[in-house]
């Protein structure tokens, strides 16, 4: 039985206004997700969190977020 994957809340500050979605990490990839998209990148060594942040300001830059 494969483990339940953990969605945590994530925020950030993009062009003076917040903006929220949830990420989780599944098989060394980061997932974020927000109510109108979705990004994923691999892991590589580097912390969750700031990979999350990073494409959590992607999605808002494309106006997704």
């Amino acid at each position: 039985m494969a483990a339940p994957i953990i969605w945590k809340e994530i925020t950030t500050a993009f062009k003076g206004r917040m903006t929220g979605g949830s990420y989780a990490v599944e098989d060394g990839i980061v997932r974020v997700r927000t109510p109108f998209g979705e990004k994923a990148a691999q892991l590589e060594g580097t912390n969750a969190v700031w990979v999350a942040w990073r494409l959590l300001r992607e999605l808002a830059a494309e106006g997704k977020a």
